[in-house]
């Protein structure tokens, strides 16, 4: 019997054993027509639909995307779509059961929230006439938290002592504070916390990183609620396996260009049940771009991708728990699960003119003036968090976790229709990355494809890179260390410094700053300091989004550098596969070579051809002192503890670099085995494919060994050396003595045969200089001018100064003299 209603001819509306089947196709066709989307008109002879025809070629055409830009303008204020949340209900548990119940909502039971960025970011006077791509690509007008501005109602990231819960559909709304919305994920917590979006370099991929919210405050005795909401964070960890259905006798979608059509979904019972394309997953990826009469023309679905299997790499990683920790343990150890990426596929499209959509998301070209033209609407697959540590398909790892029960074998499993479907809407699709230099690495070169680098094996010295080795840091104009501390220098002098040092002395090919100082619409930013470089050796990010929790690490809630996580992950995704060798530094840390090495780059060559197996580098850290000698007195008068006595407090000098002064290490070399636990990395991203802070947290060992548990926060030799200090190199960390800290030095600093203070903040140089032979070391023949000699006379040695970086101040020196005459 056909049914005139449905269209479908297999189903008697009046037989209730097909009621379930009626009931699901009534309500996809009641969600279509409510969403707006177009319907098939005209079945042909094949007994395919004709859909709105739309060429590929018109997002190319600039007079075509100008009459769209000026259109939407006109009607909306902004040249392109507006990013929006669709916020949807919570998802609906049988209390019984503990099964899941079906989604019915439809697209009047989403709550719709628009980010027009100027409200995020303003980077000129005139944002309306910026487009969304401006920055470097769209992550400049990601709605990742709010602004300083509103700390009074939202609470800072410091010392908080509210839950958001109760706040968090004014977070999302702006229902109080009469700002259109800040961000959403805590109104509706199974959204992807996006810290930012942009295509791979051959256009095949739209790269994604995500930060887990749900480790942003972890302290249980505040912050219970939030910890229950967003539970959902750490399952959009979790893949699910999905399959398609059909839709009006379709099981795939069809060919060509229409704004209808797409598939639906259902989440399968096992992985060999899913599609090909569906056997981890955990979003739906819509791409679509807009006619001339402003309609939207989606161009394609693809089903998400990991990097890596995260809840694979959590259940592999020795001691680990699982990955949603109980509320009453609060924070735990399992960095590995703070950021991670996901890429959804380009459909594979052309029209008649032969014009692919990955060719045109290559090039860049529907990008015009910093207006996109393409975007990608992001839905979740909702489905509980699995709270078992061994997941779900997991390869040779039995599970307790049962779908059926959890998922359900009947229609609770389908996936409602995008449009009737919680969603990330309108995200810009920008340009790939952009790097300005090639240089090529000794031996044979052969290209390789960029977006493959995780199914290939790691570099080796004969494959082409446009980089050798690079450097990443993330920083702010204005800085505030851990439990908001405010430092007395500046950090552009800092930055200036740092990227004097890394690209002329030790031999960086690129440097990428993350900018992180516009997080409260105060338009300071560091582009005085990075336009001083030429463009081929230095690239700013710019990089908004705020620290959700800066506390520091001891805390009853402890810090979160949520920013500077995503940052770094964000370098290597954009970055690592076009370089040998990457390292993520901060700015006040230098790498000093050694031994024989005037440069770290000479180093890293004769490693690549020598040790074929090494693909982590690990300097061990300690905290370098100030070297009294080369201080002078503090001449300020904001600090309390340092007035009322002469000579109380000491600064580093004006005349002096911050290498100099802090070249006053607390240890000899070799440094101490504990010094591992702050390490930093120089490290090959064809083999790490996530690294956090000090640590390499996944590495291809997760996909050429899926089978094998891995450490902690290290990875196995021969993967992973130490840097030998004495032969090699070390890290010089030159983090910033306050003058408070360093209040009454003269009564903490011991004095000469006394050894029973530790409480001295300034460094008390030892006359035993580190790097060189000191019996045949005249002191008076040291590269050096001291300002107060008398000091390592008086008091007790604390800290070693190093000859190598005596050696390098002078070039140091000189490059920034050059440099800063550059206007």
């Amino acid at each position: 019997m056909y049914n005139s209603f449905t269209g479908d001819s297999t189903i008697d509306i009046h037989d209730p054993r097909h009621l379930n089947k009626r009931h699901d196709i009534i309500a996809m066709r009641l969600e279509r027509f409510l969403s707006g989307s177009k319907y098939p008109t005209e079945t042909t002879a094949a007994g395919e639909k004709n859909y709105t025809q739309f060429s590929l070629s018109q997002i190319i055409d600039r007079d075509f995307l100008s009459n769209v830009q000026s259109s939407l303008l006109s009607q909306t204020g902004y040249p392109q779509l507006i990013l929006s949340a669709y916020l949807e209900p919570p998802l609906s548990i049988d209390a019984s059961s503990g099964k899941m119940k079906r989604r019915m909502q439809t697209p009047e039971d989403l709550t719709l929230v628009k980010y027009p960025y100027e409200q995020i970011h303003s980077q000129t006077n005139n944002a309306k006439n910026v487009g969304a791509c401006f920055g470097n690509g769209a992550q400049w007008i990601l709605p990742t938290s709010h602004q300083t501005a509103l700390d009074y109602y939202f609470g800072a990231n410091v010392f908080r002592k509210e839950p958001m819960y109760h706040k968090r559909w004014e977070l999302a709304n702006g229902t109080t504070t009469g700002i259109k919305g800040v961000c959403p994920v805590d109104a509706d917590p199974f959204l992807p916390w996006i810290a930012d979006v942009f295509p791979s370099n051959s256009g095949s991929n739209i790269e994604i990183i995500i930060s887990n919210k749900r480790r942003c405050n972890t302290d249980p005795n505040l912050f219970q609620l939030d910890l229950e909401n967003l539970e959902p964070q750490v399952g959009n960890m979790q893949p699910v396996p999905v399959k398609r259905l059909s839709l009006d006798n379709q099981t795939e979608p069809r060919s060509g260009f229409h704004s209808g059509g797409t598939p639906r979904y259902a989440i399968a019972m096992s992985v060999d049940e899913a599609d090909e394309d569906g056997k981890a997953t955990k979003f739906i990826c819509r791409f679509h771009t807009v006619d001339a009469d402003l309609n939207q023309v989606v161009l394609g679905e693809t089903l998400s991708t990991y990097s890596y299997n995260p809840e694979h790499l959590n259940y592999r990683k020795k001691g680990s728990k699982a990955m949603l920790t109980s509320i009453e343990k609060g924070h735990d150890e399992q960095i590995w699960n703070a950021v991670y990426q996901i890429r959804c596929p380009v459909p594979q499209l052309s029209d008649a003119n032969g014009i692919s959509l990955v060719n045109i998301v290559a090039s860049g070209q529907s990008v015009t003036n910093s207006i996109p033209s393409l975007y990608l609407d992001l839905v979740p697959i909702r489905t509980p968090v699995r709270r078992s540590r061994e997941g779900f398909g997991i390869p040779g790892v039995s599970s307790s976790f049962d779908p059926k029960v959890v998922w359900g074998d009947d229609d609770a499993n389908i996936i409602p229709l995008v449009e009737a479907s919680g969603r990330w809407a309108n995200i810009p699709i920008c340009n790939p990355p952009k790097v300005d230099e090639r240089i090529n690495v000794e031996g044979d070169a052969s290209a390789l494809d960029n977006d493959v680098v995780l199914e290939s094996k790691p570099s080796s010295i004969g494959e082409e890179k446009k980089h050798f080795l690079v450097g990443c840091v993330w920083v702010a104009r204005d800085f505030s260390t851990r439990g908001q501390t405010t430092m007395t220098d500046t950090s552009e002098d800092r930055l200036f410094e740092f990227l004097t040092y890394h690209t002329e002395i030790a031999k960086f090919d690129h440097l990428y700053v993350y900018d992180n100082s516009d997080t409260s619409l105060s338009n300071k930013t560091l582009e005085t300091v990075t336009n001083k470089f030429p463009k081929n050796l230095v690239s700013r990010i710019p990089w908004p989004h705020r620290v959700c929790n800066n506390n520091r690490p001891m805390h009853s809630n402890p810090g979160e550098r949520s920013s500077q996580y995503a940052a770094e992950s964000s370098c290597r995704a954009r970055y690592g596969k076009d370089t040998t060798w990457m390292a993520t530094l901060d700015v006040d840390e230098y790498l000093i070579p050694t031994g024989n090495w005037e440069n770290i780059r000479d180093l890293l060559h004769h490693i690549t051809a020598n040790e074929k197996d090494t693909q982590i580098l690990s300097f061990f850290q300690t905290r370098a002192l100030p070297n009294a000698e080369l201080t002078v007195p503090y001449d300020g008068k904001s600090t309390p503890s340092c007035k009322g006595v002469e000579n109380n407090c000491l600064m580093m000098s004006r005349t002096r670099t911050h290498m100099e002064t802090y070249n006053c290490e607390p240890t000899t070399h070799p440094k101490p085995a504990w010094a591992w636990r702050a390490k930093k990395q120089i490290y090959r991203p064809a083999f790490v494919l996530n690294h956090f802070v000090h640590y390499p947290v996944a590495t291809r060992q997760i996909i050429d060994h899926p089978d094998l548990d891995t450490p902690r926060f290290m990875e196995r030799s021969p993967f992973e050396r130490r840097v030998e200090e004495v032969t090699e190199g070390f890290l010089l960390h030159a983090k910033t003595t306050s003058p408070d800290m360093t209040a009454n030095w003269k009564s903490k600093c011991p004095l000469k045969g006394d050894l029973s203070s530790n409480s001295c903040k300034v460094g008390i140089p030892s006359s035993k200089i580190l790097g060189v032979d000191n019996n045949n070391l005249m002191q008076e023949s040291l590269p050096i001018k001291k300002d107060n000699t008398s000091i390592s006379v008086t008091y007790e040695a604390n800290c070693y100064p190093h000859f190598r970086v005596m050696q390098l101040v002078p070039l140091l020196e000189q490059a920034m003299k050059r440099l800063s005459a550059i206007v």
